[in-house]
């Protein structure tokens, strides 16, 4: 973000989306208030996704599923998987969505029915741009 021209961006319906899962919320705070952002609420589509709800051995088989090979895990054997799974991805989530629910994001859980939740989140920021 701090190479990136915001004022070239900062136009009235430009729309584009930052992926990811460790911001710094503060920081992006402060550069946005430079431009006239106050609140990041007010002037984004705020998702967070999470997935609350999974035990260690779900994120494995959901790693094994939907990995490929661009993902940074998918070289991990089932042993790798459960470490980062427990160590890292858990309480990730879990400490995640207080923060992102302190910014104003809608949380979506992907714990269970992904593909339906996926679906929702589509249509939810349908209607939002109507």
């Amino acid at each position: 973000a701090y190479e990136l021209n915001l004022r070239a961006h900062a136009v009235k319906g430009n729309r584009f989306v930052l992926e990811g899962g460790y911001f710094n919320f503060e920081k992006i705070s402060s550069i946005l208030k430079m431009y006239g952002i106050e609140e990041l609420k007010d002037n984004f589509l705020l998702i967070g996704l999470v997935q609350n709800k999974k035990t260690v051995d779900e994120f494995v088989n959901d790693f094994k599923k939907y990995d490929t090979e661009d993902d940074w895990t998918y070289g991990f054997d089932d042993d790798e998987l459960r470490e980062y799974a427990s160590k890292d991805a858990i309480p990730f989530s879990r400490s995640m969505t207080d923060h992102l629910m302190e910014y104003g994001f809608t949380i979506y859980d992907t714990s269970t029915e992904r593909d339906q939740v996926l679906d929702k989140i589509v249509e939810d920021i349908k209607s939002k741009l109507v």
